[in-house]
């Protein structure tokens, strides 16, 4: 696998935003010649190709649609506690994999982060064993901790900047919950045909973000649209946007 691979998976999880606080700030530990060569190592020999036209996969029959390699971008299903010294401070949702953001407790340049794949959506990969995780299968692969949290489904933690992050990658990797079912509560609607990609949740912050790139939230009782959309696009998304109190579970109308 090369390195574009592997930065493309790994991309979903690198590009969400934290606050300017006192927490970890993915984008500068990324910008780091650490966090540079944490990634080449990654992409040279941690993930594989995604299965679809790369990996021949068996696919069989199940009702489950997670299991069948989809989220609902509206359901949270994924949580992680305080193990390793990390609490969570961005939770991402998508079609295809949900992601957490984690702040150390203490702050410091130490960062950490979860994402977690639907079924079949990212191939086997190739590590050392570890012990199992709640009864789940799971790898050391050099750079991160692979669970397999569901049959043909992989869940993946990174801990940097400790001297014993496989250690502590493996305690956060034993305090997620992939069974959450949370419906996200959103404090606005929408009138838009653009689809729903995924939500994110920065303490009750919440932004729609939409398959084109589009990022819609709520500030100050105003919609606020970011995107390479037309402005025109962007403005018409902006004026749809009503307040909801109390907060809905389905955001469009």
């Amino acid at each position: 696998m090369s390195e574009d691979d592997g930065a493309r998976l790994l991309g979903p999880l690198r590009s969400v935003d934290v606050p300017a606080s006192g927490g970890v700030s993915v984008s500068r530990a990324i910008r780091s010649g650490k966090r540079t060569k944490a990634l080449r190592v990654a992409a040279a020999g941690v993930f594989v190709l995604i299965a679809a036209g790369v990996l021949p996969v068996l696919i069989r029959p199940d009702p489950d649609p997670v299991a069948m390699g989809g989220f609902d971008p509206l359901v949270r299903t994924i949580s992680a506690g305080s193990a390793g010294g990390f609490t969570p401070e961005v939770y991402v949702t998508g079609r295809e994999k949900q992601m957490i953001v984690l702040r150390p407790e203490r702050g410091g340049d130490q960062s950490a982060g979860v994402v977690v794949n639907a079924a079949r959506t990212v191939g086997v990969p190739q590590g050392e064993a570890m012990p199992d995780v709640d009864g789940k299968r799971a790898l050391w692969t050099g750079t991160y901790l692979a669970v397999e949290w569901a049959r043909d489904a992989w869940a993946f933690v990174t801990v940097e900047g400790f001297p014993d992050d496989r250690e502590r990658a493996h305690r956060v990797a034993q305090s997620l919950r992939f069974d959450e079912h949370v419906q996200i509560k959103v404090p606005y609607t929408v009138e838009t045909s653009w689809t729903l990609d995924g939500v994110r949740d920065t303490g009750g912050d919440i932004e729609l973000v939409f398959t084109n790139g589009v990022r819609l939230a709520l500030r100050s009782g105003v919609g606020l649209a970011q995107g390479e959309a037309p402005q025109a696009e962007l403005e018409a998304l902006e004026k749809s946007v009503r307040p909801a109190d109390p907060p809905v579970t389905n955001p469009f109308r």
